[in-house]
């Protein structure tokens, strides 16, 4: 296991970032409404991401009927300074929000689909609102130490910059569903640990069948984030897990992502034909 300064000293500081705005396509970066049936799924990226990040999930629900709504997390999309500036209680409006246009375009059924801090929010919607379904993808209920301790130094490094975006490169490669940020504001991880402990607090409000997903190559997520919310979640009807072998934290943009999204709808899907055999 890499030490704590092995994990960190990659990401150097990089005040250059803070306002160059990557080469995104617009074609997937950009927030997605897809409107099918009756039956609605939010599914939300991470932080420092875009809707690329999820949108293979978001193709794979379209395919089943469903109506998708992939938004952008507010201050994202834009420049790392931008999502500085954002706070926590600008993401969780961002996904009520969302939760809003599918109960105002008709929707039934409401499912919510969130990778990293895309599945915090999630995670808060359903202790907010009654969910039919929830799909928390690497969500950091604890992140690794070595993101805590750069919490705890982002006053002193409050941007660092991505090694692979370094000489000018795009940090995605030629991975279009990879689209984020060439670095990352540290001060928003502060954002990130108090939404995860206020979901942590009211786990027990969540009453929808869960999937979590993991990936085993995740240096992001701490593994007692999966033993976390199985313990605080007692009201849940049903909480499956799923681990892909070969996946990083980005594990929906990954090479395995195209397993990732058929998890996800194959669960969506067994949970709808529940509710409308039961409606029968």
């Amino acid at each position: 296991m890499p030490s704590i300064f092995e994990a960190l000293k990659d990401y150097l500081p990089d005040k250059a970032v803070l306002d160059q705005r990557p080469p995104f396509d617009d074609d997937l970066s950009q927030p997605l409404f897809h409107k099918v049936s009756a039956i609605g799924c939010i599914t939300l990226h991470g932080i420092g991401g875009t809707p690329a990040n999820i949108r293979v999930v978001a193709d794979a629900l379209i395919q089943k009927g469903y109506t998708v709504i992939s938004p952008m997390i507010p201050g994202h999309g834009e420049t790392v300074r931008a999502q500085n500036a954002s706070t926590g209680a600008q993401w969780l409006e961002g996904i009520r929000a969302a939760y809003k246009r599918l109960k105002d375009e008709g929707c039934t059924q409401i499912y919510a689909l969130g990778l990293s801090l895309g599945g915090i929010l999630c995670g808060l919607l359903a202790e907010e609102e009654h969910l039919d379904g929830l799909v928390l993808i690497c969500t950091p209920i604890k992140m690794k130490k070595y993101l805590r301790v750069a919490r705890a130094l982002s006053t002193i490094i409050p941007v660092v910059g991505y090694p692979e975006s370094r000489g000018g490169k795009p940090a995605w490669g030629d991975n279009l569903y990879a689209q984020m940020y060439g670095g990352f504001s540290t001060r928003k991880l502060v954002d990130l640990g108090r939404l995860a402990r206020k979901l942590t607090r009211n786990l027990d409000k969540i009453d929808c069948p869960t999937l979590l997903i993991s990936a085993a190559q995740d240096d992001k997520v701490d593994p007692k984030s999966i033993e976390i919310f199985c313990t605080g979640t007692v009201n849940a009807p049903s909480v499956d897990l799923s681990e892909f072998d070969h996946s990083p934290h980005g594990c929906t943009y990954g090479p395995e992502r195209e397993a990732v999204a058929a998890r996800c709808a194959e669960f969506v899907a067994g949970l709808v034909d529940n509710h409308n055999a039961a409606s029968v």
